[in-house]
Order: structure tokens, then C-alpha cells, then sequence
């Protein structure tokens, strides 16, 4: 259940906004679905609050391949994708406290689930998930539009536009203001009283399907951050299965992610492990799923 009266931030994966400079709250949105490529911020994070509607912001939910390419001598360290779930706790705070481009952001101190690469500069299925605490934060990336081919990511969620930090100065020394979405960004949430923000990370394709179905209810996908009746009910089979060791507490969090992506590897291979239950791991069960839910 998503929060009644805060704000909650999103991330749609390979997704983008018709209009870069519509940033204000709307009960709707005109967006594309496009393919990332870790080298052009390719989509979209934004600000959902009930009573104000919707703000959207290009960015990047994945990191860009400089940083990629360079962690892959090093096993896929350093670098990370943060897998598609719900997320808890990103707090003001400062990214980079300390340093010259240390800026207030949104930082994120939990075990998340996290793909390394070590093979190739992008990440699929087969690359390995670990759970571990990454500090994938929200902040500014650090370029000027989504057509840009850089952005400072190496697993942080990045907003288009630059921050206000020690390393920009004018002339005299003072420092240079925000800019670009970044500053929208910011300033909506720092403006509020509230001090830690949930984000849900879903693929462009995920928001596609929901946003053309209107009022129908779609067949249910469960992932990191899920909850509730039918995630027990995968707990319990995978208990029974020997895949799973926790609680039968319809909490989606590690134990059941790793449960799932071992069933899934066992049964599909190692590249059929994408941590989500649908119809196909729930048939790949026994489980019978619901159509609409």
C-alpha cells in the first residue's frame, strides 16, 4: 500500500518524457518507452503525491558504461543495477558529504539487491545478484539534458542537472545555484516537511501496461518489496520446495528474492532468473494465478 499523505518517488527504466521541460505536477503525463543504453540518461524518476498529482524528471536508473567498463577487471565491484522493487528510506542527507562535489541529496543506507557484470557492459539475467548495502542514492547527474552522453552514475538514481556544490563556482568564488530538473527535484521534497522518501523502480514497460488498462485490474507480477496474501503463498511452495528458509510473513524482502531467483535459475537456466513472479514462475510452482487481482 503506498502511503496516504506523503510523497513517494519512482523510477520507470527505459522510459521518457514527450516534453524535458514539463516538470509540474499533473494528474497526467505523456511519456515514451525506449531501450537504456548506460551511455544517455533513458529515464525517468519522479514525484508522486496524492494531493498534488504527478512530477516527472529525465534521468538514469542505471549506471553509465564508463563506470561499467571499469569495474568489469574488478568482478562487477564498484558498479551495480538496482533490481525493480520497492524501496524504503531514501532520507535528506548529503551524497559525497565532505567533498567538492558533495551535494544535498537523498541517500540510502539499506541492504538492497543489486546486479554486478562481469563479463560484458551491460547487465541480464545471468549476471550475479548480491545483497548488500551499495549507497545507491539519489542525486544530480551531473549533465545538462537526456540527450547528453554522460551522467554520474555507478548504481545511484540521477536526475538531470547539476547540484549545488563546492566544485561549481563563479568568478568570485560564490557558489552557482542549481540547475535543470535536478533543482525541481530537490526543492519539491526539501520543501516539505517529510524526511524519508519510498521509491518504487519499475521497468517502462511495467508503467505501459498499467497506464493502457485503465480501471482493469492486471495479472499480478511480485517482486523485491511486495507484500501481502500472495506473496505467502510463495513462500509457502517454496518452502515446501526447499528453496526458502524464512517466514511465512508475506514480506517480499531477501530470503524470498533468493529463493525465487534460485527456483527460477534451477528451472529456466541462469539467464531466467529475473527475481519477479508472474504466471510462468507461479505455473513453474504449481501455483494456479490469478488473472486479475
Amino acid at each position: 500500500m503506498l502511503p496516504e499523505n506523503e510523497m513517494i518517488f519512482f523510477g520507470l527504466r527505459g522510459c521518457t518524457t514527450i516534453h524535458d521541460d514539463s516538470m509540474e505536477f499533473k494528474e497526467e503525463h505523456t511519456i515514451e518507452i525506449i531501450n537504456y543504453d548506460h551511455i544517455h540518461p533513458n529515464c525517468i524518476i519522479g514525484q508522486y503525491h496524492k494531493e498534488k498529482g504527478i512530477a516527472l524528471f529525465p534521468g538514469s536508473t542505471v549506471p553509465h558504461f564508463n563506470y561499467v567498463s571499469k569495474s568489469i577487471p574488478k568482478n562487477g565491484r564498484g558498479t551495480n543495477m538496482l533490481l525493480t522493487g520497492y524501496y524504503s528510506d531514501y532520507r535528506k542527507g548529503w551524497h559525497k558529504a565532505g567533498k567538492p562535489t558533495g551535494h544535498e541529496a537523498f541517500r540510502q543506507d539499506n541492504k538492497l539487491p543489486v546486479r554486478r557484470t562481469m563479463d560484458d557492459a551491460d547487465y541480464d539475467n545471468d549476471d550475479r545478484v548480491e545483497y548488500t548495502r551499495p549507497y545507491d542514492n539519489i542525486h544530480a547527474a551531473w549533465c545538462m539534458s537526456a540527450s547528453d552522453q554522460n551522467f554520474a552514475s555507478a548504481g545511484c538514481q540521477v536526475i538531470v542537472g547539476y547540484p549545488k556544490c563546492k566544485r561549481r563556482v563563479d568568478p568570485n568564488l560564490d557558489l552557482l545555484p542549481e540547475t535543470g530538473p535536478w533543482k525541481y527535484f530537490r526543492q519539491n521534497a526539501y520543501d516539505i516537511d517529510q524526511k524519508s522518501f519510498n521509491y518504487l523502480l519499475l521497468n517502462g514497460k511495467d508503467a505501459l501496461k498499467v497506464a493502457t488498462q485503465g480501471n482493469t485490474k492486471l495479472s499480478p507480477r511480485l517482486r523485491y518489496g511486495s507484500q501481502g496474501k500472495l506473496v505467502k503463498e510463495v513462500q509457502k511452495i517454496l518452502k515446501n520446495k526447499n528453496f526458502y528458509e524464512g517466514r511465512i510473513d508475506g514480506d517480499f524482502g531477501s530470503r524470498s528474492l533468493r529463493a525465487v531467483l534460485e527456483f527460477q535459475e534451477v528451472n529456466f537456466g541462469l539467464d531466467g532468473d529475473d527475481g519477479i513472479v508472474g504466471p510462468i514462475t507461479a505455473s513453474a510452482m504449481g501455483l494456479e494465478w490469478p488473472e486479475r487481482y
